[in-house]
């Protein structure tokens, strides 16, 4: 609602932090991917949080959207690329997925 600005005033910040509340869930039961890769957007746009390259990537990289995590790679340098996926696996130690079971 706050992206589109519908039924209240848009408003990128709030879009962000509930695309984050959904980008860390986890175990992801089917939201956490698509929050994962729209904060990616909004970090590449910079709205509701800074331009940051290496954020975007970073959230691509753990959605899965390889589309969108080569797409901006290709305007990052190779520090930038290295420092995302050092945060990636930051990341994935300090949210571990958990099995879940199957009945």
């Amino acid at each position: 609602m706050y992206k589109e600005g519908r039924g209240v005033e848009q408003n990128y910040a709030m879009v962000a932090e509930w695309f984050r509340k959904a980008a860390e869930h986890v175990p992801d039961l089917g939201g956490a991917g698509q929050g994962r890769n729209e904060l990616g957007l909004l970090y590449v746009d910079g709205l509701g949080v800074p331009n940051d390259y290496v954020q975007a990537c970073m959230w691509f990289t753990l959605a899965n959207v390889k589309a969108n995590c080569a797409c901006v790679q290709d305007q990052m340098t190779p520090a930038q690329i290295s420092k995302a996926r050092r945060m990636v696996e930051e990341w994935k130690k300090l949210h571990p997925t958990p099995e879940i079971p199957y009945f």
